[in-house]
């Protein structure tokens, strides 16, 4: 049985007497439509929560102004139809680009994961990373080593996964979310 016909019957067929003794201004109608109204938020949170077609696509950036700088990432979160279902931004500290461009992809990873994905396709404008995750490049810096051994952790939760590079003309939205995290924290907003 799924919640959403549980919280929808519920509404339609219980008694609400013990209800109505416990919550005295509390009628049969308020309770029935604050049922309803909870399905229906249910629904809704399911739908944005969970991709039906368990497909997710990322385009991701990190930028830094200085390297080493001030640092943000930048996600845009697509499901498998194409469609944007969420931006994420966040101001990260003072580090490296390439540290940045990592923890952009530990971010899109994470949310991969909440969000029940199970095919995942990450877009970067960082040649490195992209080839470092692919195994093309090893990792030398050890700084980066980490990050590194923590995105493929996070990849492993996937039935399949791949990274490409894109050029940056093609990454406009990702990078755009970093330098207004950025600028969001120079501003002090």
């Amino acid at each position: 049985m799924k919640k959403r016909e549980l919280l929808r019957y519920l509404a339609e067929t219980l008694s609400f007497a013990k209800a109505l003794e416990r919550f005295p201004s509390l009628t049969n109608e308020k309770l029935k439509s604050l049922l309803l109204d909870a399905s229906e938020l249910f629904e809704e949170v399911q739908a944005k929560e969970k991709p039906t077609s368990g497909k997710l696509t990322f385009y991701i950036d990190g930028a830094s102004r200085g390297n080493p700088g001030k640092a943000a990432i930048g996600v845009v979160v697509m499901d498998g139809s194409g469609h944007v279902i969420d931006e994420l931004k966040r101001y990260i500290g003072e580090t490296t680009n390439n540290t940045a461009e990592y923890q952009a992809l530990i971010e899109a990873l994470t949310e991969g994961i909440r969000l029940g994905g199970r095919v995942v396709h990450v877009f970067s404008d960082s040649e490195l990373m992209v080839r470092q995750i692919n195994g093309v490049y090893k990792v030398k810096d050890v700084k980066l080593l980490d990050l590194y051994k923590e995105a493929k952790l996070l990849i492993s939760n996937f039935k399949d996964f791949k990274i490409d590079h894109i050029t940056r003309d093609k990454n406009s939205k990702a990078d755009a979310l970093a330098n207004e995290a950025l600028d969001n924290h120079l501003k002090g907003v």
